[in-house]
Formats: structure tokens, sequence, C-alpha cells
């Protein structure tokens, strides 16, 4: 169970948050991971909107063929997205889309930002992910509370609460298929596809040799000590200010 820690299932619809502020600032873009949804960036969305960048948060949403691939999940960005360049951020299974994404269109983005990222492909064999499915559709909620457990050890009861409530929430079968898309996810090709900047930001109590950070050392990292996995709910101001931060500077460089 050591290498699920790192990622995480959903493909929940709850609606986007966006600002219209001045052109002057690169808008930015943040995806959730699987089995959360875009409510999930709303304090980094409200910092963005009042320092005056355009800034929404998606949902990640199936095509109408259902298709749960990486690059057909990334199309959610393309449907919601307004803007022609912008800076980009996913966390966990979200930073496996955004990385998909990334490397097929590096001319609309400004940088990256890789929140607890997703690092790897899951080395399942097709009896172990025919366990795992069967397990799933079994009992979800028990899977995910054995699963998420470990992750969410830092976390407050208020953030684990949204947390599994918003799992719960999830369709079974997108849950499952956004999971089993983590088993192709070429993380090294994909990720070194692009050369622009790029920012890691992680729960540096739950580091082990294949979170983020250690499988991709050249990528500047900021580690938020005191969270779970989903560092942007528990440490929304270390966040929102390291995010700043590293926009600030990359476009200073343009």
């Amino acid at each position: 169970m050591e290498i699920l820690k790192k990622f995480f299932l959903a493909i929940l619809i709850t609606g986007a948050a966006c600002t219209t502020a001045p052109a002057s600032k690169t808008p930015i873009v943040f995806v959730h991971g699987n089995g959360g949804n875009s409510a999930q960036w709303r304090a980094q969305v409200a910092y963005f909107q009042k320092q005056g960048r355009p800034a929404m948060a998606i949902d990640l949403v199936p095509p109408p063929d259902g298709n749960l691939s990486l690059a057909a999940m990334a199309g959610s960005i393309d449907r919601a997205v307004p803007w022609k360049r912008f800076f980009i951020a996913g966390h966990s299974y979200g930073g496996a889309v955004v990385a998909t994404y990334v490397a097929a269109h590096p001319e609309k983005i400004a940088g990256v930002i890789y929140v607890d990222s997703a690092a790897g492909k899951l080395p399942l064999t097709d009896k172990q992910k025919e366990t795992i499915a069967t397990r799933i559709r079994a009992d979800k909620m028990r899977f995910v509370h054995a699963w998420f457990e470990p992750m969410l050890k830092p976390s407050s009861s208020t953030v684990k609460e949204e947390v599994y409530s918003s799992v719960e929430r999830t369709p079974t079968e997108a849950f499952i298929g956004a999971f089993m898309s983590l088993t192709v996810f070429d993380a090294k090709a994909l990720i070194d596809a692009y050369r622009g900047p790029r920012l890691a930001i992680v729960a540096s109590d739950l580091e082990t040799p294949a979170s983020f950070q250690n499988q991709f050392p050249e990528i500047e990292t900021v580690r938020v000590s005191g969270a779970g996995h989903w560092v942007m709910l528990d440490k929304p101001d270390e966040v929102n200010v390291a995010i700043d931060t590293f926009l600030r500077k990359a476009e200073l460089r343009h």
C-alpha cells in the first residue's frame, strides 16, 4: 500500500470558480486530485482574486464517451479554461492530468505547480487491478478509509471530513477509472517534457523515496510540515505564499 499513498481518485462535478481580473497578470488554473473537486482550491482562488490575478479551479469531467484516460481527462482543461496562456497547478492525481496536458500544450503554459503530485506509474499486475476494482465496487469507502488514513493523519477533523465526503459523492466507476489511469502514467517522460518554470509543493511529513520531490529533485521544492496530502486545505496560507512567490519570479523572467 505504500506506493498508493501518493495517488488518489475522482471526478466530481461541483462548479468552477473564476475571476475577471486585469490581464496584466498571467492567469492561474487549479486542478483537483481524484476524489476531489474544484472547491478544494477555494482558498487559493480567493487569494489570487484578491491579488488581482485571473484564477479558476476546474472540475475534471469525463468527455461524453466516458473515456477516463489521462489524456481524455486533460481535455477538461481546454473545455473549461478561456485563456490562451496560463500557469497551472495540479494536486495528486490532478498532477498527472496536468503533466499530461502540459506535455501536449507547452505553448499555453507559463509555469507548472505540482502539489503533492503523483510521481510515477502504479506497478500493478492485471490481477491486482482486478482485485482492487472488485474491492472498491464492493465497499468504496472502506477501501478509501484504509488507503487515505495514513495520508490524512496530520490533517484536522474538518479536512478529513471534507476529503471523505467528496470521495463518497464521486461515482464509483469514475473513481476506479481514474485510479487505473495511473497504471500507465509515464511520469518521467511527461513531467520532463516541459522545461519551463516548475515548482513542487509537498507534505514533508509524508515523504518517502517514492515522493515527487525525490523522483524529481531537479524541480524547486517547497516542503510544508504539519500537513497531510491535501496540503492546500491543511496549510492554505503557506501554499498561497509559495505559489505567489513562484508566479512572481516566473513572470520576471519574461
